[in-house]
């Protein structure tokens, strides 16, 4: 719970004039939007502490950012510091409309508040990361704020402006591990970017345990089963070799012929037999690596970046 200021950011970067006309993009984390009048124009990784990073959206000087819930805005400012290497929270505003990015020196944490809750009022999702720019160089792309590890950074946006993140991982922290109902949402969506055509939400539901229409709708594609003839499984979290199964379960409604070859994992032993073609296949087309110790370690927890990754390859090596 954050609690609330009566102080206003510094240097008048927040702007009283209410905005006009169509917004050039919007940004999303959990149940927030945030309307901006400027398109992003790339990302970039920084260091919150030394086990804490974020990718920050750049955004070009004078966007102006407008939550979709009004005057409910929770903004942060962040400097960096040289003595520690890290940017640290230096003030912070509350109740605010809009806020217009005026420099470069400053990264902004805008969150909104719930006005629903009790006094402290708390913030109603995750937020946004976000840091003017002068740059025109870098390659245009539109992210809703996910923390990811610093090398997954190039990746995972480049996975988002396929729009193959599901509803269900934006405004989460990608560095976690994934459960089922997210990768079911997952495997939804490749299907439909890579086929073209929208997947029918069943008119039945078979589980007891959730009625979440992407799992309905991987279910009836066969992308994945229950782990009982009524449960699902919504929040079990999903390993590896699970992951390669269920992708060539949507490659092969796609059309395409999954193949077994040669395992070079030094631990292969430790794959379960149903699973063995599934990581073989993915393995031989670039679509999940094995460790740099040679394992595949096919019961580790895939985190979330990873399946975006591993979608975006799948995208990239396999689409029809």
């Amino acid at each position: 719970m954050k609690k609330l200021c009566s102080f206003v950011l510094s240097l008048c970067i927040l702007c009283s004039t209410l905005l006009t006309g169509a917004f050039a993009a919007t940004l999303q984390s959990n149940q927030a939007a945030y309307q901006l009048t400027h398109d992003p124009i790339g990302t970039e990784p920084f260091a919150y502490s030394e086990t804490e990073s974020h990718s920050v959206t750049l955004l070009p000087l004078d966007t102006v950012i407008h939550s979709e819930s009004g005057p409910l805005l929770y903004i942060e400012l962040f400097t960096y510091s040289e003595g520690s290497g890290y940017w640290s929270l230096t003030s912070v505003a509350t109740n605010q409309e809009e806020l217009t990015l005026s420099d470069t020196d400053h990264i902004y944490h805008i969150s909104t508040l719930d006005e629903t809750a009790p006094f402290p009022n708390g913030t109603l999702d995750r937020g946004i990361w976000v840091r003017g720019t002068q740059s025109s160089s870098l390659h245009p792309i539109t992210i809703t704020g996910e923390p990811v590890d610093e090398w997954a950074v190039d990746l995972v946006n480049g996975a988002i402006g396929m729009n193959l993140i599901p509803t269900h991982m934006k405004g989460q922290d990608l560095r976690t591990p994934i459960n089922r109902t997210q990768f079911a949402a997952l495997t939804v969506r490749l299907y439909e970017a890579m086929s073209g055509q929208s997947i029918p939400t069943p008119a039945t539901n078979p589980f007891t345990d959730t009625s979440d229409q992407a799992v309905l709708k991987a279910y009836s594609m066969g992308f994945t089963a229950g782990i009982s003839k009524t449960q699902f499984g919504a929040n079990t979290l999903l390993t590896r070799q699970q992951a390669a199964t269920m992708l060539c379960a949507v490659y092969e409604k796609l059309g395409g012929t999954v193949t077994a070859s040669s395992l070079p994992f030094s631990d292969a032993d430790q794959i379960e037999p149903w699973a063995v073609t599934p990581v073989s296949f993915v393995s031989t087309n670039g679509i999940i690596s094995g460790y740099p110790d040679g394992r595949f370690a096919p019961n580790d927890t895939a985190k979330q970046q990873d399946c975006l990754i591993m979608a975006l390859r799948m995208y990239q090596n396999l689409k029809p």
